[in-house]
């Protein structure tokens, strides 16, 4: 790797980047939230699988039909004001839980779950743009990996601190098992309040709105970049290969290396920990290292992995497909800002449209399934392996692109 010119970030940018990132924290405890309010709601109402799933699949689906409206809402009122009103929603969205909780309402915890989701979906897209555009552009891979970190923890502390209040170990009757929700959402909504707060007090640049006709035409005016597009189906694969490879490799290790269930699904965690690692060194080594160089990397190594994984299915193979979440950790918020690179008053827009192809993550599982129905699991990691070329083809086209320019 061709190390870059070294630099770094004031105190005050630091500081700032530590506030803004507690945004990220807060919609991944939600998000983290919502996959574990799937089993707790089947329990607590005695719903069948489909019927229990609908949080998790509206969850999944709003940041689609939202995120170009929460790009256009930026354009016309800032990203500050967004960013403010995406708090509000998820603090209303958490008190609407609160409500279903006292009320033993799944419609009302249904309803919860679209408002939490819009709140997560307007987050994204405002948050991402802001972080990139807090220091030097250089570092903007850095930052994002940062705040990715911080993402990450709050989806791992989420569940491990909720667990314990919505599953209990003793009988419970209908609306005292909807109690339980009670404290792990009047937790969030503290946090919620607590951030809200730091961020009014915090000395944060935003990037400049003054002009709002200016920025709302930059919202609706067509992209024409050629590597934003790529950055939109590069994030649409690495959601599809992330959210795959973490559906799949239970069944993986289950029926290639004949591994019991129960000690094949210890390995998940190691999997999201890779991922947690991985952003942690990211954040603190991106600054010393060309990041389109690193995403080549990390690409190379993961279709290098996938595809041993397919043509020799054996132990080996297992553990270093669970390496894959170390060589995923740093995609994502690499591909998000070497994508919106350049594009001035369209990052809203373009932010939307990222997060928008994080429904990759939905498309690409089931995928794999039609396929895992008709061959072996193994033979299905092709999917995956196309994924990481189609991810590697994009880090080289934006190196190119830099070069041509220089």
């Amino acid at each position: 790797m061709i190390a870059a010119q070294p630099q770094t970030h004031s105190s005050s940018t630091r500081s700032a980047l530590w506030i803004i990132s507690l945004v990220p924290l807060i919609w991944g405890a939600l998000t983290a939230m919502t996959s574990l309010l799937v089993p707790y709601l089947r329990d607590v109402y005695s719903l069948s699988h489909t019927q229990s799933v609908l949080v998790q699949v509206v969850f999944s689906l709003i940041p689609v039909v939202m995120g170009l409206p929460s790009a256009f809402m930026i354009g016309r009122y800032g990203y500050r004001s967004s960013l403010f009103l995406s708090l509000a929603l998820a603090l209303f969205g958490c008190g609407v839980m609160l409500v279903s909780a006292i009320t033993s309402s799944y419609v009302l915890s249904l309803a919860a779950t679209i408002v939490i989701s819009i709140a997560v979906t307007t987050m994204q897209v405002v948050v991402n743009p802001v972080v990139t555009n807090m220091g030097p552009q250089n570092l903007s891979s850095q930052r994002l990996t940062f705040s990715s970190m911080v993402n990450a923890i709050g989806v791992m502390l989420a569940p491990l601190l909720a667990a314990g209040f919505l599953f209990r170990d003793y009988p419970q009757t209908v609306s005292e098992r909807a109690a339980n929700m009670l404290v792990p959402y009047l937790g969030l909504v503290l946090v919620i309040v607590v951030t809200t707060y730091l961020l009014k007090q915090a000395s944060i640049t935003f990037p400049n709105n003054r002009d709002s006709k200016k920025t709302d035409t930059g919202a609706r005016a067509k992209i024409k970049h050629p590597h934003f597009w790529f950055g939109v189906v590069a994030i649409f694969c690495y959601t599809g290969a992330e959210v795959s490879v973490a559906t799949y490799l239970i069944s993986y290790l289950s029926d290639v290396v004949n591994m019991a269930a129960s000690e094949a699904s210890r390995y998940i965690a190691f999997y999201w920990g890779g991922a947690l690692l991985g952003r942690i060194v990211g954040a603190m080594t991106l600054a010393r290292f060309d990041a389109r160089n690193v995403l080549i990397s990390n690409a190379s190594v993961a279709l290098f992995i996938s595809i041993f994984a397919v043509v020799n299915p054996c132990y080996l193979s297992g553990m270093l497909l669970v390496g894959l979440g170390l060589c995923h950790s740093i995609m994502y918020p690499v591909i998000f800002s070497l994508a919106l690179n350049r594009l001035g008053a369209q990052a809203a827009k373009a932010s939307g449209i990222l997060v928008m192809a994080g429904c990759g993550g939905a498309i690409f599982p089931m995928l794999q399934a039609l396929l895992a129905d008709r061959y072996v699991i193994s033979d299905t990691f092709g999917l995956v392996a196309i994924c990481y070329l189609i991810i590697m083809m994009f880090s080289v086209m934006v190196k190119r692109l830099s070069a041509r320019e220089q």
